[in-house]
């Protein structure tokens, strides 16, 4: 991934990209390659790879994470629930159903392919109320599914977690979030990621109520867990006692 400030600078980068690999005897595919504006304006842009104007999107999946020009997660997160159901209605009548199956092996399933499916990517997501009521439907079809029942049972979704010693797919999404937060706080300064977190965006806000940051989501889970922003800034360094946290609220089922 090339980012710059202008289309100039894109342009400049990708030349000088181009360059270095034609030395390697290497070249870009120009038609896996895309171009993207990230921000509040639509505009288009003139990207080219020598006589090839480059696409320009408006989504574009980058390491398994659907990207959006605005920065909003909804297609990412539907991406992520479709994947999930593809593996559920793949597994439902031939494995989940399965009364041969025991539910050991079943769990074990959930906890290392579909919930992993589920999440992917998750540790950059604002939680929102429409995301949090997505994502526990696709939990507890599976869920559901071990235990043999369905919503007309009338069984809370706790009762049927605790009966299978699981947390809830919300606290694993906010767990993996502080352990990225974790991450962030302990790397060098000079390094890009970080850099970027800490950029302060310019320009005007615009009219409304401005959108919940990542950082205001971490700030509502630090709180679940008792921390203030600068207590766990700090708290972070030493991965230790950071684990300690992690698991602190939301202890890990016992085997």
């Amino acid at each position: 991934m090339i980012c710059a400030k202008s289309e100039r600078d894109l342009q400049m980068n990708l030349g000088a990209w181009k360059e270095e690999l034609e030395k390697r005897n290497m070249r870009i595919n120009c038609n896996k390659t895309k171009v993207m504006v990230i921000g509040k304006e639509n505009r288009s842009m003139d990207i080219e790879i020598g006589s090839d104007k480059i696409e320009q999107v408006d989504v574009y999946k980058y390491l398994g994470v659907l990207i959006h020009r605005d920065g909003s997660m909804d297609a990412e997160v539907q991406d992520r629930i479709s994947s999930a159901a593809r593996l559920y209605h793949a597994l439902r009548n031939k494995f989940i159903s399965k009364r041969e199956v025991s539910d050991k092996t079943k769990m074990t399933v959930y906890k290392t392919i579909y919930r992993p499916i589920l999440t992917f990517g998750s540790e950059t997501w604002n939680i929102t109320s429409a995301i949090k009521s997505k994502v526990q439907v696709m939990e507890m079809k599976f869920l559901r599914r071990i235990k043999g029942i369905t919503r007309y049972d009338r069984i809370r979704n706790d009762t049927i977690r605790e009966e299978l010693g699981v947390e809830t797919v919300i606290q694993t999404i906010e767990t993996q979030q502080l352990r990225w937060f974790g991450h962030l706080n302990r790397m060098d300064d000079n390094i890009p990621v970080k850099r970027i977190w800490e950029a302060k965006g310019q320009g005007r806000r615009g009219r409304g109520r401005p959108k919940r940051t990542w950082n205001q989501q971490v700030e509502a889970v630090l709180d679940t867990r008792g921390k203030t922003w600068m207590e766990a800034k700090t708290l972070s360094r030493n991965k230790t006692l950071w684990k300690m946290l992690l698991k602190e609220r939301y202890p890990q089922p016992q085997e």
